[in-house]
């Protein structure tokens, strides 16, 4: 059973493995101050994750993972060759577009953020039921410490998950003047 819930956690360690890697994109990326901010408290709050997460695998028995899962995009297939997108940037320049490509890039951007928090939330739910199982059945210590790191994990992917629901439309709010401007020219 403690090969099963390790296999489970790594999984999810790949996960968490992946975030770090787009938390430092996003953190670079992103335009807005308070998401700036939030992003870097995030990618502490992951890196502590991981290590958790590192620790109860090994606890287990098992070889805590670095590889990294495939995380949600929103991206629309492009059909356009090179020459059509090197004039769409040309264009997108020339006319001072790009600030509003940018604003609505930013709330996609946002988009995924909260799906991958959802995400996390309901992975974590789900772990966290995986292990209180087998903390029924069996009574190991390395078992309760993989219930604690799942309730804490759950707690953090929670109030990240709040955090961008409740400020969302302040963000929006914050870049819609950008992508307006687009509509109305």
């Amino acid at each position: 059973m403690n090969s099963k819930i390790a296999e489970y956690l790594n999984e999810q360690l790949a996960v968490e493995n992946a975030v770090v890697d787009r938390l430092v994109t996003r953190i670079h990326e992103t335009p807005i101050s308070d998401l700036k901010q939030h992003l870097e408290k995030k990618l502490r709050q992951t890196m502590s994750r991981q290590e958790r997460m590192y620790q109860v695998i090994s606890g287990l028995g098992a070889k805590p993972t670095d590889t990294k899962a495939n995380l949600t995009t929103l991206k629309i297939p492009h059909r356009e060759g090179v020459k059509e997108l090197k004039e769409k940037v040309e264009s997108l320049t020339i006319h001072g577009i790009g600030d509003a490509r940018s604003a609505e890039n930013e709330i996609e951007k946002i988009k995924e953020d909260l799906i991958i928090e959802k995400a996390g939330v309901i992975s974590y739910k789900i772990l966290l039921r995986i292990a209180e199982q087998i903390a029924a059945l069996q009574f190991h210590s390395s078992i309760q410490d993989a219930v604690a790191a799942l309730k804490q994990n759950l707690e953090e992917e929670e109030s990240t998950s709040d955090w961008i629901t409740q400020n969302a439309p302040a963000m929006i709010d914050q870049l819609w003047p950008k992508i307006e401007s687009l509509l109305t020219e």
